[in-house]
């Protein structure tokens, strides 16, 4: 056998092709969010149920940036004092998210959700702040919003739609970041 075709069957050997074809993802790798961006826009160019998958894979593993208005809500203890007159002092202050949701024309409530903060033009944020949280904490906000449940992604921009079979399918996707 020819050296040719030895070097041509160690190249399709399993062991190879595995090896070539695996790398850790690290938060610190979806951390800016260009690698979802860049998800979202290959899968604009080519809508395969495989660049979809890539897309909400990423998605499950990053931060996002989430229009929401803001408002601090004070905790307080009671210390003391009888009857109707409680002593009572602030023990610290919570911020409440209220995530904006936008109709559609179709009528359908979307939670908007920017990939990266420069996709969030000021002048469709309507005066609410962009919080940057992971996407397992939008799942669980979407849960509480009265009749809303589909995502959209970088709306005015790209408009990637995910409807509730999509938002489900995400939520259920395991965690592929690496440990370390």
């Amino acid at each position: 056998m020819s050296s040719n075709k030895q070097n041509k069957k160690k190249k399709n050997t399993p062991d190879t092709q595995n090896t070539s074809n695996t790398f850790k993802v690290t938060a610190e790798m979806l951390k800016n969010g260009d690698v979802l961006c860049g998800l979202i826009i290959r899968f604009l160019h080519n809508r395969t149920k495989e660049n979809m998958f890539s897309l909400l894979s990423c998605l499950r593993d990053s931060n996002v940036f989430v229009p929401s208005n803001l408002s601090a809500e004070p905790n307080t203890a009671e210390v003391g004092g009888k009857g109707d007159n409680p002593i009572m002092f602030p023990v610290k202050q919570s911020i409440k998210i209220t995530p904006q949701i936008y109709k559609a024309t179709d009528g359908n409530l979307y939670m908007p959700l920017y990939s990266r903060q420069v996709n969030a033009r000021p002048e469709h944020l309507k005066g609410a702040s962009l919080v940057n949280m992971p996407y397992t904490e939008c799942l669980k906000m979407l849960k509480n919003a009265q009749g809303c449940s589909r995502f959209v992604l970088d709306p005015h921009l790209y408009n990637v739609v995910l409807d509730e079979d999509l938002v489900r399918i995400s939520g259920e996707l395991p965690s592929r970041l690496s440990k370390s």
